[in-house]
């Protein structure tokens, strides 16, 4: 483990008022760190996509506590039938593979932008930070940070969370240098933890979210990573580390409320490490596109790297 000192208190609570993008595209935008992707970022990550080879970065959906899936008695039309199937599912959690709109996650009351969450949203769906404003989806350079083949262990654990240096680390294994508007796909080894006999939590409603048990995964202070590497989003395999500790239920999540970044949350990116390897390159077209369900506070999403 790299030679780190977490920051203290005052140091976290300081974040909000020394990280934060508020009013940064001027105070009505709601589109957040994906502003970073400029047409000319965009262009430049098509180019990156030079073979046409297609990597699935998402979970597959199957029974779950979270999904409610029923194939339906096929319907016959003429001489021929139709199969048809009802999906419902709850996709914020540890289970899905999902997208989080900037109206998912507030501190203090306040969402991106020092918009009131009481205020924005309703029963009815958000009317501030809905996902609405990311329905074309997000188009730029990926870039793979690998921390758990950093790790003895092969992943990482409940109370050893990944920290900034190790961000660092991953990047210069890969040889790439983490750009502004890059969306970063971050593997913590959750398939080969949860393969050791550790326990994952499980996914709960969204109200009852900060009752999850503990977890492993990434440090409050990847916040500050994350903000000076100004990066458009994370995708990642582990969520916030849990406990948080500071007092706080969320971690790196409030990245929603105090940058505006998109979280790609559950994501699978084994199949991602194996073709980085044959593609000798951890850089890739990083594409990703949520349903267009208005006023939602996030979507179920397929993300993908092309070569």
């Amino acid at each position: 483990m790299p030679d780190w000192k977490p920051p203290t208190q005052a140091e976290v609570e300081n974040y909000f008022a020394r990280l934060n993008n508020w009013g940064r595209w001027g105070n009505e935008d709601q589109r957040g760190a994906l502003n970073l992707i400029t047409p000319e970022k965009r262009a430049a990550a098509v180019a990156l996509a030079r073979k046409g080879r297609v990597v699935s970065l998402s979970r597959d959906l199957t029974a779950q506590p979270t999904l409610d899936y029923h194939m339906l008695h096929p319907v016959r039309r003429g001489r021929s039938q139709a199969a048809v199937d009802y999906v419902g599912l709850i996709y914020h959690g540890v289970t899905v593979t999902h997208m989080d709109a900037l109206c998912h996650v507030e501190y203090q009351g306040k969402l991106y932008n020092g918009r009131s969450f009481a205020d924005s949203v309703r029963f009815g769906g958000a009317i501030w930070g809905a996902l609405d404003v990311w329905f074309d989806g997000v188009v730029t350079r990926g870039v793979l940070l690998d921390v758990a083949a950093g790790r003895e262990e092969g992943y990482v654990q409940i109370g050893k969370p990944v920290i900034p240096p190790e961000l660092d680390a991953a990047a210069a294994r890969a040889g790439v240098k983490v750009e502004p508007g890059d969306f970063v796909v971050v593997r913590s080894g959750r398939e080969a933890y949860e393969k050791a006999g550790a326990k994952a939590a499980s996914a709960v409603p969204t109200q009852d979210i900060g009752n999850l048990d503990a977890r492993p995964g990434l440090h409050i202070a990847c916040l500050e990573w994350l903000r000076e590497h100004d990066v458009s989003g994370i995708a990642w395999d582990m969520l916030d580390e849990r406990p948080v500790g500071y007092g706080m239920d969320f971690g790196v999540h409030l990245g929603i409320p105090l940058l505006g970044l998109c979280l790609i949350d559950n994501v699978y990116p084994e199949h991602l490490v194996t073709a980085c390897a044959e593609e000798k390159r951890s850089e890739f077209l990083f594409v990703a596109l949520p349903l267009r369900i208005a006023g939602s506070t996030g979507s179920p999403c397929q993300p993908v790297a092309i070569f």
